[in-house]
């Protein structure tokens, strides 16, 4: 009997789950997730690509996140998502500092692990690489006028900068979590 009802809760958590991720239309630009096993609340920016002008073989992503390690505790982190096609290939972000964000003309330096993940999909490749920042670094790019992101692989570097609606994303960001 407690096995059976463990299942049906497993269950009925990866159905409530699964349920939050798709969603009921378009995305929200911010999200709180409950992970249904931890209880750990997650508050996320994601899907923010900043565009380039032109016609582009690559692109960049930048996301936010505020994870929770329990109700007053919490970190800000960094995600930069790069996107090729298949034959530009993967940026391949090393460990160290590969994320500068320039933010009213004061660089921001980032240090991360370097890809955390690479996949193929489709005939384009994809890398994502996490980096841990402040509540005062998210809050200086949701508040400039200018923000340029350089992230910098083995195989060059990428640079973008923010429009109207990158800004929007990040202000949002910082009223919906109350930094």
């Amino acid at each position: 009997m407690r096995i059976r009802f463990r299942k049906i809760a497993q269950a009925l958590s990866a159905a409530v789950f699964a349920a939050v991720l798709t969603g009921c239309g378009s995305t929200p630009e911010v999200t709180s997730y409950v992970n249904p096993v931890s209880g750990r609340r997650t508050d996320v920016l994601a899907e923010n690509l900043l565009d380039a002008p032109g016609q582009s073989r690559e692109m960049l992503w930048l996301n936010a996140y505020r994870d929770f390690s329990d109700q007053y505790r919490f970190k800000y982190y960094l995600e930069a998502i790069y996107g090729a096609r298949e034959e530009a290939g993967y940026l391949d972000v090393g460990p160290g500092r590969s994320l500068t964000i320039v933010a009213d003309g004061q660089e921001m330096n980032f240090v991360g692990l370097g890809s955390l993940s690479k996949e193929e999909e489709n005939g384009a490749v994809f890398e994502s690489a996490r980096y841990e920042a402040t509540a005062d670094d998210i809050y200086r790019i949701s508040r400039a006028r200018t923000v340029n992101v350089r992230l910098t692989g083995k195989n060059g570097v990428v640079v973008r900068d923010f429009n109207a609606e990158n800004f929007d994303k990040f202000r949002k960001f910082v009223d919906q979590t109350d930094l």
